[in-house]
């Protein structure tokens, strides 16, 4: 595949100030324009470090597959364990691989047959409290949905007060989360007190659920494995720590897809109807079966192509660890290589009409003519989500069912714009109408 590479051993094409000037006021086009003016291979002086943004599915390939054993998770994520602890999305190295193995029973094929009936019933009871012809903030109701799912699914219950105490506490670490960016001493974060409230709070969350009683799901409920099955591999810390990862990475990123959907679909009622067709054709009256999830083929084309062009996860950050080359261009120890999901997604050499939303994409040859790593909404190789089988398959179980009884229709006649922080997010709530359909 052709590559736009413009490389430059001698000095740098853009200023720090410049660029993090760019970066500050907007994400997405600092590096958008970045990969528009450098190339595949863009360079970026920061501090000390050098910084390179790899635009090409090749290249990223190199970092996530071929040369994965030289990086590591980059410095912004290594210091979310201030929040995180040492848990499965913060270890590195022979620790990250025997915890995954480890986790991996709970993400098995079979095991969804398990989560499927928990994801219906928690959607059939959540949207039967809508009120036809209301006003919904589907960004709040999809991240309580997922919430309640992932409490449910990986918790064995839903304690009274539990969603809200999440809910909360979220709001408050995003807000701060730059903070647990900056290199400063655990003495400066006492100057925030609303950070270390809402760690104390997810503590407390994340204690009482591993303490919840034995009910027959609990025990096949990956609380269990952190807990029994492990053969004392895991610390207290890291049961507590991979607890607090699931909880939160388990529900906040398929809530945020969802909301892209939801709004997207709003705006694009041609689209939903077909949704809705569908729905109606494969599930009728009736909640989905394992077998209805691979049936729902143009809802899954729905959720990929949100995962184009709105995906979650935004960017991802490795640092190398010695000195390698990629697409002839040095990579010294040390450097931050940076791979933009959004910036890739966005690509017209990989994407005809990137801009569109057309779920139609996903089926037939334009599919199957993707170049490898120019679609990478859960990352790759050894360290791709582990939760990506859950997060389609609880995506498709909620718009099918939602499509199947409620009409989403815009309260705004533009759809959100994308606001990264931690990862992609809505400007603002998105508001949108919800018309009970008639079954």
């Amino acid at each position: 595949m052709e590559t736009n590479l413009v490389l430059d051993q001698s000095g740098y094409k853009i200023s720090t100030f410049e660029f993090l000037w760019k970066f500050f006021r907007s994400p997405l086009d600092a590096l958008t324009d970045l990969a528009r003016e450098q190339g595949d291979i863009a360079r970026v002086k920061l501090r000390r470090r050098d910084l390179f943004l790899l635009n090409h599915p090749a290249f990223i390939e190199e970092v996530l597959v071929r040369q994965a054993d030289n990086f590591i998770k980059g410095p912004s994520l290594q210091r979310a364990r201030v929040i995180l602890g040492a848990g499965l999305l913060t270890s590195e190295g022979d620790e990250h691989l025997a915890q995954r193995r480890a986790l991996q029973p709970a993400f098995h094929h079979h095991k969804m047959e398990e989560y499927l009936p928990l994801m219906n019933e928690n959607t059939h009871t959540h949207i039967s409290r809508w009120k036809s012809r209301a006003q919904v903030d589907m960004s709040d109701e999809m991240m309580r949905l997922t919430l309640n799912i992932a409490l449910w699914s990986f918790f064995g219950s839903a304690p009274k007060g539990t969603v809200e105490r999440v809910s909360e506490s979220m709001k408050t670490l995003i807000k701060l989360f730059p903070l647990a960016q900056m290199p400063l001493p655990a003495s400066a974060r006492a100057l925030f007190p609303g950070f270390s409230k809402a760690r104390a709070s997810l503590g407390v969350v994340t204690e009482a659920l591993l303490q919840n009683p034995q009910s027959e799901h609990a025990r096949r409920a990956l609380a269990n494995i952190l807990k029994e099955n492990n053969n004392g591999q895991f610390t207290d810390e890291q049961i507590h720590a991979h607890a607090l990862t699931f909880l939160l990475a388990g529900h906040e990123t398929t809530a945020l897809l969802l909301t892209w959907c939801w709004d997207t679909l709003a705006h694009h009622p041609e689209v939903q109807a077909k949704l809705y067709a569908e729905a109606e054709a494969v599930l009728g009256s009736r909640f989905p079966t394992p077998d209805d999830i691979q049936k729902l083929s143009y809802t899954r084309m729905i959720v990929k192509e949100t995962l184009r062009i709105r995906p979650p996860v935004w960017a991802m950050g490795r640092e190398a660890m010695r000195d390698c080359e990629i697409g002839g261009q040095r990579i010294p120890a040390g450097s931050t290589v940076l791979m933009s999901q959004w910036v890739t997604h966005h690509d017209s050499r990989f994407f005809d009409a990137p801009l569109q939303f057309r779920p139609e994409r996903w089926s037939g040859l334009e599919e199957h003519s993707l170049r490898r790593y120019s679609y990478f909404p859960f990352g790759g190789g050894s360290r791709v989500c582990i939760g990506e089988r859950f997060a389609m398959t609880e995506a498709v179980t909620a718009l099918a069912m939602i499509a199947r009884r409620w009409n989403i229709s815009p309260a705004r006649s533009e759809p959100a714009r994308p606001k990264p922080s931690v990862t992609l997010r809505p400007d603002k709530s998105v508001k949108l109408f919800v018309t009970r359909r008639a079954v």
